[in-house]
C-alpha cells in the first residue's frame, strides 16, 4: 500500500458487519481473500459520531487507508431524510473578513432584526496565524521533524472551522431554501499583474469553494434544499431600486446613488442573492418592480409550497462528508 491509491470494496469483495461474537468492538470489516471462502476480519474501532450513519443508512462501499503508521477504514454510506417544506429563502453572502452574512427573506413580510446574521471567523484566523509563526520558527531553527508533522496542520484547521460554521448555519436554516452566492471566476479576474497584489493575496487563502461544499452537504443531511447561484453583480445592485449606480463608503458601508439608500454590503449582497428564488419585493419600496429576481422564473415560485411532491428524497452518498465515517481500526 505505499505509494499507491487505495480502492474501494463494494459488496462483492467485502462488507462492514455488526460483531456479534467478539466483546472487542462494535463492528468488523470482512475482506475477500485470494483463498477461495475464506475473509480477512478486521477490527474497527469506531466512534459514537460514526455509529449512527452506520445504523442509519445502507453501506455501498470502504476503502482501507494507512496513514502516519495507522490503518483508517473510510465508508460511504446512503440514507434518505425527509424533505422540508420551505416558507422562507436565506439568502448568504460568502466574505473574506466576515465569512458569512445570511438574511432570511419571508415572501410579503418586511425585514426585521431578527433576520439578520453575521458569522465571523475570528478565530480560525486566530489559530491560523499562530500556526504560520510556529512554522516560521521551525524554519528558521531547522527543525525538520516537528515541521513534517504538521504540514497538513493548515489545511485540517480551515477544514474544521468551516465545517463547525456550516453546521451552525443549518441549525437556523430549517424549512428554508438556503441559497448561498457563488462568487464565479473571481480568481480569475484578478489575474497578476492587474495592479490589484492586496486583494489577489486576500482571495488566494478565501476558501469560498469548501465552505459552499460544506453547506451543501449539512443541508442534504437534514433535507434543507440548497442553490449556488452566481453572485455576479449583487454586491453591486441596490436591493431596494435595482440600479448599479452604487458606491462603497467604507468596505463594509454601500450607498446608492439613484434612491439614497445606505446599507450595509454584506446584507445588501445576501438580500440580491436571496432574492433569485424568492421574486416578492418583500415591501422594500420597490419602484417599478425593479426589486424582482434577474431570473423570470422565480416570478413564479411559490415558497410556502414543498419543492418535491415526494415525502422523501434520495440522497447521494457523494453529498455527505466521506470524512465523517471514517472509523479507526484497532
Amino acid at each position: 500500500m505505499n505509494g499507491k491509491v487505495p480502492i474501494w470494496f463494494d459488496s462483492r469483495f467485502g462488507a462492514i458487519e455488526r460483531s456479534k461474537h467478539l466483546k472487542l468492538c462494535p463492528y468488523v470489516a470482512r475482506v475477500s481473500t485470494l483463498r477461495r471462502g475464506i475473509k480477512l476480519t478486521i477490527p474497527l474501532n469506531p466512534a459514537k459520531y460514526h455509529l449512527d450513519p452506520l445504523e442509519r443508512g445502507t453501506l455501498k462501499s470502504f476503502q482501507l487507508v494507512k496513514r502516519h503508521g495507522k490503518y483508517f477504514v473510510h465508508v460511504k454510506v446512503e440514507f434518505q431524510v425527509p424533505d422540508q417544506p420551505v416558507h422562507a429563502v436565506r439568502g448568504i453572502d460568502l466574505g473574506v473578513k466576515r465569512s458569512i452574512a445570511s438574511v432570511m427573506l419571508k415572501p410579503n413580510q418586511p425585514l426585521r432584526s431578527s433576520d439578520f446574521t453575521i458569522m465571523r471567523d475570528g478565530l480560525k484566523r486566530d489559530r491560523l496565524n499562530r500556526l504560520e509563526k510556529r512554522v516560521v520558527e521551525l524554519q528558521h531553527a531547522r527543525k525538520w521533524a516537528p515541521l513534517k508533522r504538521i504540514r497538513h496542520k493548515r489545511l485540517h484547521v480551515g477544514e474544521y472551522y468551516d465545517r463547525l460554521a456550516a453546521k451552525q448555519l443549518v441549525t437556523t436554516s430549517q424549512n428554508c431554501l438556503v441559497v448561498v452566492g457563488y462568487p464565479k471566476g473571481i480568481r480569475y479576474e484578478n489575474f497578476k499583474g492587474n495592479g490589484e497584489a492586496k486583494l489577489r493575496k486576500i482571495l488566494a487563502h478565501w476558501t469560498y469553494g469548501r465552505e459552499i461544499r460544506y453547506i451543501q452537504e449539512e443541508c442534504a443531511k437534514l433535507g434543507v434544499p440548497t442553490e449556488a447561484p452566481d453572485e455576479r453583480w449583487s454586491s453591486r445592485t441596490c436591493h431596494r431600486c435595482g440600479s448599479r449606480h452604487t458606491e462603497r463608503l467604507t468596505q463594509s458601508i454601500f450607498h446608492c446613488l439613484n434612491c439614497g439608500l445606505t446599507y450595509n454590503a454584506d446584507y445588501n449582497g445576501s438580500i440580491n442573492i436571496g432574492s433569485c428564488f424568492l421574486a416578492s419585493p418583500l415591501i422594500r419600496r420597490a419602484i417599478d418592480d425593479l426589486a424582482y429576481a434577474r431570473d423570470e422564473q422565480a416570478r413564479g415560485i411559490v415558497a410556502c409550497e414543498p419543492r418535491s411532491p415526494h415525502p422523501f428524497i434520495y440522497v447521494k452518498a457523494s453529498e455527505f462528508i466521506l470524512e465523517s465515517a471514517c472509523l479507526a481500526a484497532v
